[in-house]
């Protein structure tokens, strides 16, 4: 009889070995597949006098504060996206919030109101769109295609229209650049001013064009003897420069324009845009460094407000405190930390948006 028993236990661990799987096993194998709900059902499922029935609830207890945590998450990110006019990735978040919370009556109600409001935008942004680009009105319809992308980012008929804008711009920009440049190396600078502010109006932070009428402005500076009506104009050799030197030019340009807008954060950017390309710019290093000095005494009030921001799970808000606080001093460990820690957990939350689509197209296969 004991031999007997042996052999029964021996061929019920085989079995398990070969695949027999118990539900506490089935859950991890679900969980482990981003399957949390199945996980949930399965250990559920798992009887009170079961040997793992307590594993199984404390696995419950983990997940469903997961869960929670994940809702949190989307809508905060949704609610970030919603202030800024983003309606499309704000109602994705929403929804994927609403997924693990299919009950919420209210985030229902607000996010099928979202979708009203994105569509009537999407079309009358796409309308005027269409209206300015008929008529070749670049600019205007460039500043409708923002709107489009703004409120949409993940519409085919917006990636079309950008692509069809974007070959018009490139081709009209390109011939004022090189109108522009013709004109200025000829001493013409009536001409080259003309052609380089149309530049500006179909692309206003273009920094060639914001670099090479910086130089006619130097140049007009110091030789107010130059007619700007003569067609001979400067001797080219006084304004001789690199394509690099004129392009760190133009960001340093846009960099002052933020400067005096009040955005210092921007102004950073530019300046290190510039720095990229022309390092050793006479003026640019001396302005970065001012420009962080006088945002110095900041750096405490954004760590703290981007770790209020973690701690109320608004992921992006606070990347946004802390991705400032790295403009201002490129080399602090807890911004950096704090940021690292931050993405990892939004590329979960992609990560985590993506499984359902991957799941379907599995079970296609």
């Amino acid at each position: 009889m004991n031999g007997l028993c042996r052999h029964c236990l021996v061929l019920m661990l085989t079995l398990t070995a070969v695949g027999c799987t118990t539900p506490l096993e089935l859950g991890e194998r679900r969980y482990r597949e981003g399957d949390r709900r199945a996980a949930l059902e399965a250990w559920r499922g798992i009887r009170p006098d079961a040997f793992v029935y307590e594993a199984a609830q404390r696995r419950i207890d983990e997940v469903e504060e997961e869960f929670q945590q994940l809702v949190v998450r989307y809508q905060k990110r949704g609610a970030y996206y919603e202030a800024r006019n983003r309606l499309a990735e704000s109602v994705l978040n929403y929804r994927l919030a609403l997924s693990l919370q299919p009950d919420d009556t209210q985030a229902l109600a607000h996010v099928q109101e979202l979708v009203r409001v994105l569509a009537a935008e999407r079309g009358r942004a796409r309308g005027m769109f269409r209206e300015h680009f008929e008529a070749d009105n670049l600019s205007g319809a460039r500043d409708a295609l923002d709107d489009l992308r703004t409120l949409d980012p993940f519409s085919a008929e917006v990636a079309a229209d950008a692509r069809e804008l974007g070959a018009a711009l490139d081709g009209q920009i390109r011939k004022l650049l090189a109108r522009g440049r013709r004109g200025f190396t000829s001493g013409d600078l009536r001409r080259a001013d003309q052609a380089f502010h149309e530049v500006l109006a179909l692309d206003e932070d273009n920094e060639s064009a914001q670099g090479y009428l910086s130089y006619i402005t130097k140049i007009r500076t110091s030789s107010s003897s130059i007619e700007e009506s003569t067609p001979a104009g400067p001797d080219p050799r006084e304004i001789d420069a690199s394509d690099a030197e004129i392009r760190a030019e133009g960001f340093f340009q846009n960099a002052l324009a933020a400067e005096r807008a009040g955005d210092l954060y921007a102004a950073i950017r530019y300046d290190l845009a510039a720095l990229r390309i022309h390092s050793a710019h006479p003026r640019v290093r001396s302005h970065l460094v001012r420009l962080r000095r006088q945002l110095e005494p900041r750096l405490p009030d954004l760590l703290r407000a981007g770790r209020e921001h973690y701690q109320q799970e608004d992921l992006q808000a606070a990347l946004d405190q802390w991705r400032k606080v790295l403009l201002i001093d490129p080399r602090n460990k807890q911004a950096r930390d704090y940021t690292m820690q931050a993405e990892r957990l939004l590329e979960n939350l992609e990560r985590l948006r993506g499984e359902p689509t991957r799941k379907r197209n599995a079970a296609r296969r």
